[in-house]
Parts: C-alpha cells; structure tokens; sequence
C-alpha cells in the first residue's frame, strides 16, 4: 500500500514538472537530474529565463540534492541566497514544489536587488517553447540515437553509429530545420536530407533509415580502405562514396558506388599516363561480363583489373629535402600543388617514362588552350608536355 502511495506520488511530480516547468528536462534518471531553464517573473513584467542543472541523489528526497545556476543570477548569489535555498530544499517533498518555490524565493531577491533593470535577460517566447517541446517528444521513444546540443539550443545534433547530422532551427514554418553540416553523403535520388523534416522526430527518423540504406556500401568501402592503397580522400568519411587507388606509379583507378545498389558495377575511372589508361580500360572492358554480385567488391575490382593482390603503400622513408627541386614527384608541375581549392589531386600524367610529371586535368588544359597551334580532336586537346615536351593531351570537358 504504502509502495503504491509512493509510486502515485512520483507520477503526479513528473506530471507537474510538465505542467508547471516545461523547460526543464529530465536528462538522467540514476541519479535524477534536470538541466534547462526556470521561467522567473520580473517586476518588470517580463520573465527571466534562468539556466539550471538540478541532481537529486536520493530522489524524491531533496536534502542532499546538488543545484547549479547559470549566470543570469550571479549579482543576487550570496549567502543569504544559498541558505534560502538549502531551507528549501529540506522543507519540500516534490521536485515540482521546490523549483516553484524557487522561483518565488529568486524573484524576490532580483525585485530586492533593483539592478534588473539594467541586466540582459532571455524572454521566454514560443520558439523556445516548441523547441523545448520537440526534445521532449525526441527523448519520449528510445532510439539509440545520440541527441546534443549547443548552449542556446538552436542547433541540435543527432548521431547513429559515428554518423552525424547537425540541424539548425529556423523561422519559416515550410522548412523548420536547415542542415548545417552532414556526414551522410548526397544521393539526388532522395533529395536534400532537409526536405520535409517538420519535426527533430522526422529527422531521426530519417537519419535512421538512411544510415541503415548505407551500411551495406560503407562496408564495401571499407574492404577497399583495408585492401589497397587508397591516394584520395584522406581521411575517407561517411560522405564519401569513392575511392582512388593507387595502382602504378602513373596509373590509378577511380571508383564510386551506387548507394542504391551496392553490389552493382560500380563506376570505374583509370587517370594518369595515356598508354596505361587506355591499355587498363581494353582490359577491364573484356572482363566486365565477369562481374559477379554475389562476390566481395575487392574480388571482384582484382578479376576486372587480372590481378592477384592490390599494390600496397610502402613505409615511407624520412624525408630528404632537396632545395634544387622546384616540385615534388607527386605535385601538378603547372601549379606546383597537390591540391586544388576543391581538393582535386594530379589525375593526368606524361607518358614520357623519363618525365612522368603529374598534372591537375584543369591546369593542363588551360596550359594547352593558351598555346597557339595545338589541335582538337575528339574533345581531346593535343599539345607538348609542360615538362619534357613530349605529346600529351587531355580532355577538354574535364
């Protein structure tokens, strides 16, 4: 009986706590901790928006409760105002009590302390509210989504296996969230993430089921992160469905997956000297027919290209600085750069096997179209090579 008067107890405070505190979260129950803010009249006629982190040990005991206060009262936080509180705290039996009793006890001592007038407060207003609202209705159904936030809780971030998408409240009422930043990769087939989210429940949702759609590809991903010499991206991400990998010195093979069919032939690039990109092309070309679904993707990547095993990156040797080189082996000898502003390494390399200088496709055909006299032909431009001059060309659509 007495178990029963207790559990009423509880569930009639939780109740309250909605009722009467809807700021403040419940965000820990081992031991009971609410973090959030206490709406607090003025004598102004506003309200103050205080920022409060509340942990009862022995709940639904107060007495060796811990309490932490935001900055919004440190000219009214004395002596005076901390016994106040402890006398509280062991005077009420709800957490619902005391937290409205505390917004009393702190409103008279801002009326008392006549320095509000020129302290800067947060009004409470209906943005704050719904978005108080939305997280509680996030936390109300386990997900094994992690939910952060930054300090205003403008921003949210939820999170699944390492996977993050960070949203951003806005003011218009057709599209309530903005995506920020996102390490779920862009499939146009789906849309932008954004669209229809009303709701941080909808994109949970959603980041849930596309993280499910992906895992398949990332793990495809990751054989050839664990397999072969992977030149770019460094570091790969979640958002990054390709890979280039080394091959030779002058050769190298792009690949993308279909994120919708992961098992599919992917799309498959060689980039670098002409006479091995075209010779590796004839050859996966007579062996795509054997492209088999039901293998692993590094099987299959070693079958299309005749190989036995997928060259590895050897250990590097401490590097000796040479001040009579002008541009590093791997570096475009137009710009003098590995990378450009979109982060596009060398893909075009000299056949000359005495020069092998690597090239940005976009630096090379702006070098070649400022020479008078080279011709075009099958949107290919021809010219000399920057460096040896030797023949190269490049693709004018690049």
């Amino acid at each position: 009986m007495k178990s029963n008067k207790f559990t009423i107890m509880i569930n009639n405070d939780y109740k309250s706590m909605i009722q009467w505190h809807p700021e403040m979260i419940l965000i820990s129950k081992r031991p009971m901790t609410w973090k959030g803010f206490l709406e607090v009249p003025c004598i102004s006629g506003r309200n103050m928006r205080i920022r409060l982190k509340l942990i009862v040990h022995n709940y639904p005991l107060l007495s060796n409760a811990e309490i932490n206060f935001g900055k919004e009262i440190a000219f009214i936080r004395n002596e005076g105002f901390s016994d106040k509180v402890k006398d509280l705290m062991h005077n009420v039996t709800k957490v619902s009590t005391f937290l409205k009793q505390l917004q009393l006890l702190i409103s008279s001592f801002i009326d008392s302390s006549h320095v509000i007038e020129n302290y800067e407060y947060d009004a409470v207003n209906d943005q704050t509210i719904e978005m108080v609202t939305e997280l509680r209705n996030l936390f109300q159904i386990p997900s094994g989504i992690k939910v952060s936030a930054n300090n205003t809780i403008d921003i949210i971030e939820l999170s699944l296996n390492n996977v993050a998408v960070r949203l951003q409240k806005t003011s218009h009422r057709t599209c309530p969230w903005t995506v920020v930043y996102s390490d779920l990769p862009e499939i146009p087939s789906l849309g932008p993430f954004e669209k229809n989210i009303s709701t941080l429940n909808i994109a949970r949702n959603k980041l849930r089921l596309q993280v499910e759609m992906l895992e398949k590809s990332w793990s495809n991903l990751k054989q050839i992160d664990q397999n072969c010499w992977v030149i770019d991206p460094l570091p790969p991400k979640p958002s990054h469905l390709y890979r280039r990998i080394y091959l030779t010195p002058s050769l190298s093979m792009f690949i993308k997956i279909d994120p919708l069919n992961h098992m599919d032939l992917p799309e498959i690039k060689f980039m670098g000297s002409d006479t091995e990109v075209e010779s590796m092309t004839e050859l996966v070309s007579k062996n795509l027919y054997k492209w088999n679904p039901s293998c692993d993707i590094i099987n299959n990547l070693m079958m299309l290209l005749d190989i036995d095993i997928f060259p590895q990156q050897e250990m590097k040797k401490e590097a000796v600085e040479d001040y009579n080189v002008v541009v590093a082996d791997e570096e475009c000898c137009i710009c003098f750069s590995l990378k450009l502003e979109n982060m596009t390494l060398p893909d075009k390399i000299c056949n000359n096997e005495k020069c092998r200088k690597h090239f940005h496709t976009s630096c090379l055909l702006q070098w070649l179209q400022a020479i008078a006299g080279n011709h075009v032909i099958f949107d290919h431009i021809h010219g000399s090579c920057p460096n040896c001059k030797e023949s190269i060309s490049c693709h004018i659509k690049w």
